[in-house]
């Protein structure tokens, strides 16, 4: 197994899914679809049989108030609009990501303080790695003199240790004046009060929207609202089972554990390896031509009759799903990464012209109570690369100033360490992505420096509620009435330290 997926099934990933109830229906996801319905989007194209004749890609599990028809689905999902609409994805990181190891205190009392608070596991500031500590790079403008990005998750040519050239936090920030190329927001302090710093309270929270008892998420809430009744594609979670924010009560929704992406390959020995018989071993192949050319020799029996229809059946499929196959899952993204998977698979649906509006991922491993630094290291590598890979992979189709990306962990770490980890905190860091994003320094950073910058449990002063984020994204990016879906509103505006009028272009 990877290390860096090493925790995907932890107990942070399940506090985040709906399992209280199961989902009401599955339904195959054909290649058919993904492709755009090649066979047309009226009814006449949209049969099982037409859907189906070139395989599935996945299965959707259905969570909603009743059971839903195929027709009904797939007529509703094949006509959506195809006008551009903004859509959301939204990357949980499982288990409080410590913000302070990701973007470093740079001005002098601030980080003199959290070095001496951090000695085994704090960065090295505003110069390049050495002797085996992690340095940091100070980001450009106003926000350079409070924070830098951790050089883990700094591009190579910008000085950092991600180990990619064209993919980083530093890349996507620019220049951090929110302009052509600054295309990441940076909230550094973002949580709610009182906070609990419970993985269960704080994770219901953040997905509910709200400090009180719900039974929908906040985006469920908004797609209830905006949704469609017959289409469970216009919200998916990348995952095992639903989660917790797209939960709804009025509209479907869908839960894909994986996308296979188009097209598919017939081999002699179901693709491991090679195939013995009768002492001779035969190589693993495609064997479409064998199976073609068997299914036209003449039938000398009906039963063999039946088998080589089956045959020509099988070739057939596989030429038709071979044919979808141009609709080719993104390059670029880190190897070997379930993160990877699931960015690949969200501008696959994005792409697809499905009606999907929201898409959520939940990943990592950062309840980094020991170990930390071979712990989150590498994701904050990983993380970095996959987001820069998926926001290129979006531009390639053509569809990338249409999403936008929300990135959030349940809390922060505390300020100073317990010895090679640290225990969980306030005031957790939140990022937003796109090219409509104004990038740059979106809220403030309190500042670490001594006890009295602290609160009681010398956890981070948390100076933005994570509901006023919701709030922006509700009325600026998806076009709602935030008060409509977020309780106990309206929340204080953003305050952006750079001066900037929105979140959003």
């Amino acid at each position: 197994m990877n290390p860096l997926d090493r925790c995907t099934e932890c107990e942070e990933i399940e506090l985040a899914r709906v399992r209280d109830v199961p989902p009401s229906q599955t339904m195959p996801v054909p290649n058919a679809a993904l492709a755009g319905f090649p066979e047309g989007r009226d009814r006449s194209g949209l049969t099982r049989r037409r859907l189906m004749a070139a395989g599935m890609a996945g299965v959707a599990a259905i969570y909603g108030p009743k059971a839903l028809g195929w027709d009904e689905v797939w007529e509703s999902v094949a006509q959506a609009t195809v006008t551009p609409q903004n859509c959301l994805v939204v990357v949980y990181l499982a288990g409080g990501n410590d913000g302070l190891n990701t973007l470093v205190p740079m001005q002098s009392a601030d980080y003199g303080y959290y070095a001496s608070k951090r000695p085994l596991i704090h960065r090295l500031r505003n110069t390049p790695s050495a002797g085996g500590r992690v340095g940091s790079v100070a980001l450009p403008g106003l926000a350079g003199t409070d924070l830098g990005w951790a050089s883990v998750g700094v591009s190579s040519t910008g000085g950092g240790d991600n180990g990619d050239a064209s993919f980083g936090f530093d890349k996507l920030y620019g220049d951090g004046t929110g302009g052509a190329g600054s295309d990441l927001a940076i909230m550094p302090a973002v949580d709610y009060l009182p906070g609990s710093l419970s993985h269960f309270d704080s994770s219901d929270h953040w997905f509910n929207g709200s400090l009180g008892a719900t039974t929908t998420g906040w985006l469920g809430r908004w797609i209830d609202r905006n949704g469609s009744p017959t289409n469970p594609l216009q919200a998916v979670s990348l995952d095992t089972a639903l989660s917790k924010s797209i939960r709804t009560s009025v509209n479907p929704v869908c839960a894909i554990d994986t996308l296979t992406g188009l097209g598919f390959s017939l081999t002699s020995n179901g693709g491991y390896g090679t195939s013995s018989y009768g002492g001779v071993s035969t190589p693993d192949a495609g064997v479409t031509s064998q199976i073609s050319a068997l299914a036209q020799t003449a039938a000398g029996n009906v039963q063999l009759q039946r088998t080589r229809a089956a045959f020509a059946q099988a070739a057939a499929v596989y030429t038709t799903g071979n044919g979808l196959a141009s609709q080719a899952l993104g390059t670029g993204y880190p190897a070997n990464s379930q993160l990877s998977t699931k960015l690949k698979q969200a501008a696959l649906l994005l792409d697809a012209g499905l009606g999907t509006r929201i898409i959520t991922i939940h990943w990592g491993a950062f309840d980094t109570h020991g170990n930390q630094l071979e712990g989150q290291d590498p994701q904050l590598a990983e993380l970095s690369r996959a987001l820069g890979a998926f926001k290129a992979d979006l531009a390639t189709r053509g569809i990338e100033q249409n999403v936008s990306t929300l990135v959030f962990s349940e809390f922060g770490r505390r300020v100073a360490e317990n010895g090679s980890g640290t225990d969980h905190g306030a005031g957790g860091l939140m990022m937003a992505m796109g090219s409509q994003v104004r990038g740059g320094y979106a809220a403030p950073f309190p500042g670490c420096s001594g006890a009295a910058a602290l609160d009681g449990y010398g956890n981070l002063m948390v100076p933005t509620d994570f509901r006023s984020v919701y709030q922006t994204v509700l009325d600026e990016w998806l076009g709602d009435d935030p008060e409509a879906i977020i309780p106990g509103g309206p929340y204080p505006t953003l305050a952006r330290p750079d001066g900037q009028p929105a979140l959003f272009h």
